[in-house]
Formats: structure tokens, C-alpha cells, sequence
């Protein structure tokens, strides 16, 4: 009696790299998620493809790039390499000059290189669940920088050069150890959201993010709130006043809209 066997289950992952990485070179997008085996690097073939715009490398066991991105570096747009176990990132990602999207949470990082201040077109930078203490200075060059996520890490401050992204509009600093926040911070001329509870409970927010930046959400904890549950500390005033406009404006648009239910 023939009985069929299922083929090994790396070599049907052979089969599906091969498929993916031919339909690659025609779309730009690569998805290589939960790979089997998993990928303990970048593989070289992954670099080879002209016109790489989106990978997706995330789920995998990447402990390193294994090789520069250098060949990939012109075309590509979005890089996902969440949920490995990188340490550090190799500095030929500085040269990613239209890479507008990195997600690198869920690794092992304890660094990052100063090269990643050269990704000028970087608008969202997902660092969460690392093991970072301190960002570089250079981070500050992230000129297109909307949004900036670092929850669950190890910080105690940040660069004052942070003060530099004036595209900046959300920070997540949640559940790090910050003690205090640059008053550079008051530069960040369209940030509007920062979330920073779990942190130090000495935390204080600088004056001049409260009084001069556009910010209008915090969520923060308790020691920071008084007995009204607004915020307290000097610039206080100025961020309660912008968020009550912020809270007026939506109470109006919902009543317009007719999404408001009043009880009877």
C-alpha cells in the first residue's frame, strides 16, 4: 500500500520563499512573516530584488541584518522587522533615504546607531518593547518624524535634540523610567499627543511643552493631575485651556453630526 506523505515542512517553505520572492520582483512587496524555518538573518536573496518597496520580515528569529541593506536602500518605503531578536540595527539603514516607515518593536535592542538620523524621510519609528536606555542624539535629524513610539523600554530621559522634530505629533513614552523630559521639547511645533504614564513617580513635565507647543493630549498618572483631574504644574493652564477647546470642538462636531444620544 502507497501512503503519501506530506513533504517536510521546510522544504514547503522553500517552495512558498521561491514564489514570494518571484512575485517580489514584480510588485515591490515582499511578506515573509512566521517564515519556516525562521530567519535568524536578512536573507541574501531579499536584497537582490530590484525594487524592493515594502518587507515585511517580522515573526521571524532575525538576531542580526547578516548583511548591509545598502543594495535595497534607494527604493525601499516600509521595513518590518518586529518581533525578532535583534540588539542593534545595522547602520546601513541610514541610507534607507525614502524609508518612511520602521517597525522594530518586540526585539532585543539595547542600542540603536547614530545612522538613523540620515532616514530624512522617516514618518513613523516603532521602537516599543526593547530594552533601550538612551536614544542617540542624531535622532533629532528625523526631519519628516510624525509619530515616535517607545513604550515599554528602559529610558530615564531623552536627547534634547528631540526638540528638533517639528513634524512630531505623537510620542509614546509609556512605561519607561523617565524622570524628566527636555525643555527643548517646547520647539516640537505640531505635537499634540504624548503619552507618558508608567514612568518615574518624581516625573514633572517641562513648562514649555505645556505653554508652547499645539499639545492638547497627555495621558499621564495621578501625581500629575490635581484634585479636579486636570493637569497641575506650571504651563498647566495654557495645555488645560487648548484641551478644553479640543474637547468643545468634538462635543460640537458629534452634535452635529447627530451621534450624541441624550437619555430621557
Amino acid at each position: 500500500i502507497f501512503v503519501k506523505r506530506d513533504p517536510p515542512a521546510s522544504r514547503m517553505g522553500a517552495s512558498n520563499s521561491k514564489k514570494r520572492l518571484e512575485t517580489a520582483e514584480r510588485t515591490g512587496i515582499l511578506v515573509m512573516q512566521k517564515h519556516v524555518p525562521p530567519f535568524t538573518k536578512i536573507p541574501e536573496q531579499v536584497l537582490q530584488i530590484k525594487v524592493l518597496r515594502f518587507l515585511d520580515l517580522s515573526h521571524n528569529k532575525i538576531a542580526s541584518f547578516g548583511h548591509p541593506i545598502t543594495p535595497v536602500s534607494k527604493t525601499l518605503i516600509s521595513l518590518d522587522l518586529s518581533f525578532n531578536l535583534l540588539t542593534t540595527l545595522d547602520p546601513s539603514i541610514g541610507q534607507c533615504a525614502k524609508l518612511e516607515t520602521l517597525d522594530v518593536q518586540e526585539n532585543k535592542l539595547v542600542r540603536l546607531p547614530a545612522e538613523l538620523g540620515g532616514c530624512k524621510k522617516l514618518k513613523k519609528l516603532n521602537l516599543g518593547s526593547n530594552q533601550l536606555r538612551q536614544l542617540p542624539a542624531e535622532i533629532g535629524g528625523l526631519a519628516s518624524l510624525q509619530n515616535l513610539l517607545i513604550p515599554h523600554n528602559k529610558l530615564m530621559t531623552l536627547p534634547s535634540e528631540v526638540g528638533q522634530l517639528q513634524m512630531l505629533q505623537l510620542l509614546d513614552l509609556t512605561a519607561n523610567a523617565i524622570e524628566a523630559l527636555p525643555e527643548s521639547m517646547g520647539s516640537c511645533s505640531r505635537i499634540r499627543w504624548l503619552k507618558i504614564q508608567g514612568n518615574s513617580p518624581s516625573l514633572t513635565l517641562p513648562p514649555s511643552l505645556l505653554r508652547d507647543s499645539p499639545l492638547d493630549r497627555v495621558e499621564v498618572d495621578d501625581h500629575l493631575l490635581g484634585t479636579d483631574g486636570l493637569l497641575k504644574g506650571e504651563g498647566a493652564d495654557e495645555y488645560n485651556e487648548r484641551r478644553r477647546q479640543l474637547v468643545d470642538k468634538e462635543l460640537h462636531a458629534k452634535m452635529a453630526g447627530g451621534d450624541l444620544k441624550f437619555s430621557t
